[in-house]
Formats: C-alpha cells, sequence, structure tokens
C-alpha cells in the first residue's frame, strides 16, 4: 500500500525538516505497510508514533456518532453526554457525526451496568468520575514507567513504534484481573464499613452521615523544603509519606487522600486511628521532616471517596497549630477513646481556632509507656 501513498504530497512531513522529516516519512511508510490508511495516520497526526500501540489498546480508528453509540447500547442520548463528560470526553454538538472512536464508546457503554443494576443517574456519573480519576493517576504512572522503559538514545521513531506496540501487548493482559481483585477487595472493605453504621441508621440519623475519626498529617517547613530542593526530589518526599501513611492505615483505618505535602485519613473508631498515626509519627521520624498530625471527631458525610463535615475541618484546622513531631487531637477524639488503648495524654488547653465557634480543648497524645519506664 505505501508504494501507492505519495507520503511527499500527504501533508504529514510538513514542518519537518533533515533527519527529522525522513524518520517521519519511514514511519509513515512503515505504518501503512501495516495495515494502517492514510487518513487514520493523518488523523493522529501529532502522535502517529503511538498508533501501534492504540490499536493494541483497542482504538483501531473507528469513528462512531453519539447516535450510533443510543441505538447500540440503549442508553438515551442525554444520558450518553452525562456519562462522556463524566469520563473525561469532549461534548460533541452534533450527535451525528462520526467523531467518537469506537473505543472511547466502549468505555462508556459499561456504565449503563450501573443503571441497570438501580444506581441513579446521578450516583452513576458520581462513581465513573471517581473511576477515571482513579485510573488516570494510575494510567500516568504506568506511562512514565513505560517511557523510561522504551525511551533510548537515537531512537528512530519505528523502533520506538515497535518498542510501544510491544509493552502495550505485554501490559495489557494486566489491569482486568488485576482491578477484579483490587475492586473486590475495596468493595469488601467498604460492606465493613456500612455493617458499623447500621444501627446508627437504624437510629435516625441522617442519611449517609456518620460518627468517624478523622486524621491530617503535613510536614512542618515542606514549603521551605522546596526553595532548596529539586523538583523531582520534593515530589519523591511528598510520596514516601503518602506510602507510610498506607502503610498505616490497616483496617479499619482507611487512607483518603495525599494532597501536596500532606495525607488523610479516617476510621469509624478513634483508637485504631489514634494507632495510626502514632505509627505515622514514628516511621516519618526516621525518613521526612517532622510530622505534625491533627485528630478529630465527630459525625461526617462520604462522596464519592472523600469526606465531609465538622471533624474533617477541626483535624484540618489542628494540624496546622501542632507542633512539629506531635499528634494532638482535639476533646472530641478524647472523650470519644475514654480509656481505650495504650495512650498517654497530656492537656495542652483550649485553643482558639478560626471557624470554630468555641474555644477547643486539645491534647498531645503519646504510646503509652511500658509499666515501669519512665
Amino acid at each position: 500500500m505505501a508504494a501507492d501513498v505519495d507520503i511527499e504530497a500527504s501533508g504529514l512531513l510538513d514542518g519537518l525538516e533533515g533527519t527529522a522529516r525522513q524518520d517521519r516519512a519511514e514511519l509513515i511508510a512503515w505504518l501503512l505497510e501495516r495495515g494502517f490508511s492514510l487518513e487514520h495516520i493523518q488523523a493522529s497526526a501529532a502522535a502517529p508514533v503511538m498508533l501501534p500501540a492504540y490499536r493494541v489498546l483497542g482504538d483501531d480508528g473507528t469513528l462512531v456518532s453519539a447516535r450510533e453509540i443510543c441505538a447500540a447500547t440503549g442508553i438515551e442520548l442525554d444520558v450518553l453526554q452525562r456519562l462522556q463528560r463524566a469520563v473525561g470526553l469532549p461534548r460533541i454538538d452534533d450527535p451525528d457525526e462520526a467523531v467518537l472512536p469506537w473505543a472511547d464508546a466502549e468505555a462508556v457503554r459499561h456504565a449503563k451496568v450501573f443503571l441497570d443494576i438501580g444506581y441513579d443517574l446521578e450516583d452513576a456519573v458520581a462513581v465513573m468520575r471517581v473511576l477515571v480519576e482513579s485510573l488516570g493517576h494510575a494510567a500516568a504512572m504506568m506511562r512514565e514507567a513505560a517511557l523510561k522503559t522504551l525511551l533510548r538514545p537515537g531512537f528512530s521513531e519505528i523502533e520506538l513504534a515497535e518498542a510501544s506496540e510491544q509493552l502495550a501487548q505485554a501490559a495489557i493482559p494486566l489491569p482486568p484481573p488485576m482491578m477484579d481483585d483490587l475492586m473486590r477487595l475495596e468493595l469488601r472493605h467498604s460492606v465493613e464499613t456500612e455493617a458499623v453504621n447500621a444501627a446508627e441508621r437504624a437510629a435516625g440519623t441522617l442519611p449517609g452521615a456518620r460518627p468517624v475519626t478523622v486524621a491530617f498529617a503535613d510536614m512542618a517547613g515542606f514549603t521551605r523544603l522546596g526553595e532548596v530542593m529539586p523538583a523531582e526530589d520534593l515530589e519523591r518526599v511528598a510520596a514516601r509519606l503518602a506510602d507510610l501513611a498506607h502503610d498505616a492505615a490497616t483496617m479499619p483505618v482507611r487512607f483518603v487522600k495525599s494532597i501536596g505535602d500532606a495525607v488523610m485519613l479516617v476510621c469509624p473508631e478513634p483508637a485504631p486511628l489514634l494507632r495510626a498515626a502514632l505509627d505515622l509519627a514514628a516511621a516519618a521520624a526516621n525518613n521526612l521532616p517532622p510530622l505534625r498530625i491533627g485528630v478529630a471527631s465527630g459525625a461526617a458525610v462520604t462522596r464519592a471517596g472523600d469526606w465531609f463535615g465538622s471533624p474533617v475541618n477541626l483535624a484540618s484546622r489542628v494540624t496546622s497549630i501542632a507542633y512539629p513531631g506531635t499528634v494532638v487531637v482535639a476533646e472530641s477524639t478524647r472523650d470519644a477513646v475514654g480509656n481505650a488503648g495504650d495512650f498517654e495524654w497530656f492537656s495542652i488547653g483550649a485553643q482558639r481556632i478560626r471557624g470554630m465557634r468555641a474555644e477547643v480543648k486539645l491534647f498531645r497524645v503519646e504510646p503509652a509507656r511500658p509499666a515501669g519506664r519512665g
């Protein structure tokens, strides 16, 4: 097929000169020999080197209209448009224009499963949005790792295209079983948390509101560190904190998120969260700048994996005033713990905290010392 195409006249070499122009011409001829049409290559003019990998990952260049997707899936057009926006696809003004890759349409089609089992549209959209955000982070990390594996000095575009295709072929079997197992694991943990809250809901509390304990941890001096440390090293420091927080967050404690140089943990019970916070502080002492950790308890609402409510706000504010290297606990958590757990408490008095109507009594908590040691 390459012999029948005038590559020079195709427009695919415009703006390229010298070795880059020759490299691209050889790539286009190679793609044509591999069965890619000129139109398909032109549609991907910005990155034709990745076309073989795209094909392995499900995109063969087939384009369909929104109306065709609706007919094939039974999804109403307005519902399809909501789901497309939820997964980050652009809005298409003409539903009859064939501009959507069929592979992307297939991904949206799976959202119909949530509607079929009884989710309302808003919940289905929220689930898809969270899935895409989470998978987007994983895909970005996989891409970075893949590029480190692939890129070699002096690689031609054909060599890069071949290597990308081989890597995609090797990687494609991994996500489905891995994601299935991880999703089942997270669903089991989520169901365990719901079981704890059944009595609370039976008592008539607000739907979705539940008593939880929340902790934030951030690194003291992180901003100043950013002034003297390269961005790559700074990112590794923040990632190390997230790793340590994941290690500390064993059930029933859950890792919620990392926000720059801070992490958030939540638990339906206060004592396990305090142990996790103290473990995190101890682990970070040998690896990171000193942590400031703030803890508070109260009723909060979860939405899309995040948490909202007064204990979230209070824990964040307590963190901001804690001394480096300490775990500081609001009175709400101290009262909830009572005599449970092996902790030592030190009152640090009542503090005026921004956003709180009244002063908040605060306590520093440490692991209990073994008997006979002072």
